[in-house]
């Protein structure tokens, strides 16, 4: 059986704000799990005349979390920083004894296994995990790279109405670019086979070379390039293990960023758009 009811906690992330969007219009019945402080929020409010329920949720009181999942066949994480953990853990119990089938934790970017990679967010995320197999919820992780409709943003170096980019390394480095895409999963595969799967997905791979040259043919015009050294990064990361954009720049500024896309026949029907189409 596919899923038909779906929790999600973090929709006011621009990850979140993307698969809600997207869960309504695949037709599931969405809940939406959020602090009460940010209930009459914009982005939720707007998630509700679409047909969304809005539950207004501690994460330091599991007996409200559970009784919000009751009925819920699979709960989506997006959530964050250091909500990576102390949000997520408490979820996770919830959900257990909610009776939920499936778990998708915050994961989306870069894949969390092999002992490897550094990152601070790659380890919370192996906790997560954890902490899903010790409660013995089934689980299932989405590695699928940037999603190319919200990174090439000036945060993350891509100022392109200022015809400005600024690349961190060669630029040499090859990326996984996806556009969202769990939302048709969790309509057509049923949920037992993504349990305990750490799923990957890739829908276009380019470097940052590549998506300037791209950006140039498609609006016929040049962009000033700004290469910086990948250590300032590396400083930055060290220096704060919460500093998110820098921990992503360094996964694509290390070639970390490429993932394969193993899975992504789970939904042959699936086209990815291609990078050029959100530039």
């Amino acid at each position: 059986m596919s899923a038909k009811v779906v929790a999600l906690a973090g929709a006011n992330g621009f990850v979140g704000k993307a698969f809600a969007q997207e869960f309504l219009k695949q037709g599931l019945e969405l809940r939406i799990l959020t602090r009460a402080d940010s209930i009459n929020s914009a982005p939720l409010q707007e998630f509700k005349s679409q047909g969304a329920s809005l539950h207004a949720v501690s994460y330091d009181d599991e007996a409200s979390l559970t009784k919000a999942l009751e009925g819920v066949d699979v709960v989506v994480s997006t959530v964050a920083g250091t909500a990576l953990v102390s949000a997520q853990v408490p979820l996770i119990h919830a959900a257990k004894a909610a009776g939920v089938k499936l778990f998708f934790p915050s994961e989306y970017g870069s894949t969390f296994e092999g002992p490897a990679n550094p990152s601070p967010v790659i380890q919370s995320k192996k906790k997560v995990i954890k902490a899903a197999q010790d409660a013995g919820l089934p689980f299932a992780a989405l590695s699928n790279g940037g999603f190319p409709e919200y990174c090439f943003i000036p945060p993350l170096g891509y100022s392109f109405a200022e015809k400005k980019v600024t690349v961190w390394g060669d630029g040499n480095a090859k990326s996984t670019w996806t556009t969202v895409w769990l939302a048709n999963v969790l309509k057509t595969v049923p949920i037992s086979q993504l349990e305990n799967k750490h799923l990957i997905i890739q829908g276009n791979v380019a470097t940052a070379n590549e998506v300037i040259k791209l950006w140039e043919q498609k609006h016929n015009a040049k962009l000033e390039v700004d290469y910086r050294s990948a250590k300032e990064l590396d400083d930055r990361v060290n220096a704060s293990a919460e500093d998110f954009l820098a921990i992503l720049l360094q996964e694509w500024a290390s070639g970390r960023g490429e993932l394969g896309g193993k899975d992504n026949s789970l939904y042959p029907g699936w086209k990815p758009d291609t990078i050029e189409s959100v530039l």
